[in-house]
């Protein structure tokens, strides 16, 4: 009786292990730990491995490689070439890895071969089954659904600031042709004024530092000619060829200014004195140097002060005082 329950037992076991392994089987597998293939998917022609850990039983074999030259030729049959065998022992885990190419789809069975090294130590490659799978094989696959776009830091703050920039070209654009080309020639021509006020000051600041080391007729000829060159440049009258008389008809330098200190009126009696001093054979009095520099640049600051304040009102209308013209 006992005889009969120890032959079903054992019956029981050979037929269960083997189906608790649908890609692969071994007997000698621990308990909780099925082979696996990496790949998980395996395609004809691929390179393949499978893994069988083997438990703690097998916790003092050594370690063995066997290559390709040591193994015996795989039956062709079998669609299976083994390409290395290795039983790999780290730290008590014990592993048996078994390389291989498959050149044939569906569930193969690894080919019984006679390994000493193996057979040795209880192990044998009967039973051990593999899957492969093939690209011209029909299988029911559905494709998931497409992931949403992965967006990149700062891609909105890109596409808002460009949209926001091209509004802005088209908003200028329109700007300045209802704006008209009459505006845009006026803003020229006060800029182009505003560098001549600058070039007059630079001049004046530079002939007060020369004092230290030329000599004054030398200051008072090159003062004369540049300024004469900056007044033509600014009213668009030839200064440079004009006598200290003809400088009084000269028009406003600014227009509706009413300062009595922008026009030719003042700067006819200093032209004057300066032609009187170059012209008189005696060397130039340092003094008289300084008193026509004093005026000339009390006339630049003027210039300057009435040419911002006229700049400003242009600018912001609604500054202007009521009543005023």
């Amino acid at each position: 009786m006992k005889g009969q329950v120890w032959m079903l037992l054992g019956a029981f076991l050979v037929l269960a292990l083997p189906r608790a392994f649908p890609q692969a089987a071994l007997p000698a597998a621990a308990p909780g730990e099925a082979p696996y293939l990496i790949p998980q998917t395996v395609f004809v022609g691929d390179p393949g491995r499978l893994v069988i850990p083997l438990g703690p039983a097998f916790g003092d074999f050594q370690p063995l490689v066997l290559e390709k030259a040591a193994l015996p030729a795989s039956p062709e049959e079998s669609g299976l070439v083994i390409q290395r065998l290795e039983l790999e022992n780290r730290a008590g885990q014990v592993r048996l890895l078994i390389d291989f190419i498959a050149y044939a789809p569906g569930l193969l069975s690894l080919p019984e071969l006679p390994i000493p090294d193996l057979q040795s130590r209880g192990l044998s490659l009967a039973g051990l089954r593999v899957e492969i799978a093939s690209l011209l094989t029909k299988e029911d696959r559905v494709l998931s659904e497409v992931l949403p776009p992965l967006v990149m830091p700062g891609t909105a703050l890109l596409i808002y600031g460009s949209s926001a920039g091209i509004l802005a070209l088209l908003l200028g654009g329109i700007a300045c042709r209802m704006w008209g080309r009459h505006s845009l020639r006026d803003i020229q021509e006060r800029l182009r004024r505003r560098h001549l006020i600058r070039a007059m000051k630079r001049l004046l600041r530079k002939g007060r530092k020369d004092l230290q080391n030329t000599a004054p007729g030398d200051i008072l000829r090159g003062l004369s000619g540049d300024f004469r060159h900056y007044l033509g440049l600014f009213t668009g009258m030839p200064c440079q060829a004009m006598d200290a008389g003809e400088l009084q008809a000269l028009p406003p330098l600014l227009p509706a200014a009413g300062s009595s200190l922008l026009s030719g009126a003042f700067l006819c009696p200093i032209f004057r004195r300066c032609d009187a001093l170059r012209f008189s054979g005696t060397p130039v009095n340092q003094g008289e140097l300084l008193k026509i520099l004093e005026e000339l640049q009390g006339f630049t600051q003027t210039l300057d002060r009435t040419d911002k304040e006229q700049n400003r009102l242009a600018l912001l209308p609604w500054l202007k005082p009521k009543g005023s013209a």
